[in-house]
């Protein structure tokens, strides 16, 4: 089913990235702490200077809170610095391409299947082919932006190119396109009617909607949908599934987590420690390249029953 090698037992993906990126992290590391130590000398330095002023206790405050973001600030960018080392070595190893950091991710999406926001990101693409299928994947984040911004969404987003025999078909939680008032709901509808409803193996309730005339009368639709919200952890991981959109040439598949996916190392992450990131990393990759092959499968189907 899969174009994709999966690394064996005698070639450790964990392993493997641990050990080609062990100079890069030791490095980032020695610099974090070096530019930690800069930003404490320089504190107390300011500290002892403003020992003796009257009226410096609001300088105090405002150097401590300084100093505390800068040491905070470093260790962001550690961790970026080692996920940058590691995410390409073991997305090589599932046989995948990787880019950070990709522009071209969200315009190819559907506008209607997560929340557009007024602030997106988009991290740690990979891409691969499963079946002969090209397919792509990436974490996702929209925030409404401003100065209160809040998150409307954060999650991976996965697409499958079809087989273009399917119908246009949106698969969502249904309290996701359910609006209030004169709010839509995060997941558009509009246009489309409501199909059937099914309870998912995570106890939601999921609606198949489509376009008026469209696959009504295709058999074996239901059974896609079934399939589908009945993923559980195996497949889907600690993610939930959100929504899957069927634009007849691609399907885009979205899962909701609350977490980065790949948090790899730290100031003060300890080598045993960057490889149990490692190792988790690696399981968390496995989870949707096994989506995609269950996406292609359930279509299989779908198309003998037509």
């Amino acid at each position: 089913m899969t174009d994709l090698p999966a690394p064996g037992a005698e070639a450790d993906p964990s392993a493997q990235a641990l050990a080609d990126a062990l100079p890069e992290i030791r490095s980032a590391k020695t610099r974090g702490w070096a530019f930690c130590a800069l930003i404490v000398a320089v504190s107390a330095v300011l500290l002892i200077l403003l020992s003796g002023v009257e009226g410096s206790f609001q300088w105090v405050i405002i150097i401590l809170f300084m100093g505390g973001f800068g040491l905070v600030s470093i260790h962001a960018w550690v961790r970026k610095q080692h996920e940058r080392a590691v995410m390409p070595v073991i997305a090589r190893a599932f046989g995948l391409g990787y880019v950070k950091s990709p522009k071209d991710f969200y315009p190819t999406l559907p506008k209607n299947f997560i929340p557009q926001g007024g602030q997106r990101s988009v991290d740690d693409m990979m891409s691969g082919t499963v079946a002969g299928r090209s397919f792509r994947f990436a974490e996702c984040k929209t925030e409404t932006g401003g100065k209160n911004s809040s998150t409307l969404f954060q999650g991976l987003v996965l697409e499958v190119r079809a087989s273009g025999s399917v119908p246009e078909f949106i698969i969502a939680s249904e309290k996701e396109t359910k609006g209030f008032l004169f709010f839509k709901g995060k997941v558009q509808v509009e246009g489309m009617e409501l199909i059937r409803q099914s309870t998912g193996s995570d106890g939601q309730t999921y609606g198949l909607w489509s376009r008026p005339g469209g696959p009504r009368p295709m058999a074996g639709l239901d059974a896609f949908m079934d399939r589908i919200i009945a993923l559980g952890p195996r497949v889907l991981g600690s993610a939930t599934l959100y929504s899957l959109v069927s634009t007849g040439q691609y399907y885009y598949v979205s899962l909701r987590h609350k977490r980065d996916l790949y948090r790899i190392g730290g100031l003060f992450a300890d080598e045993t420690e960057v490889m149990s990131n490692v190792r988790m990393a690696a399981r968390e990759l496995g989870h949707p390249i096994e989506l995609a092959a269950e996406i292609l499968r359930a279509e299989e189907a779908l198309l003998a029953a037509k």
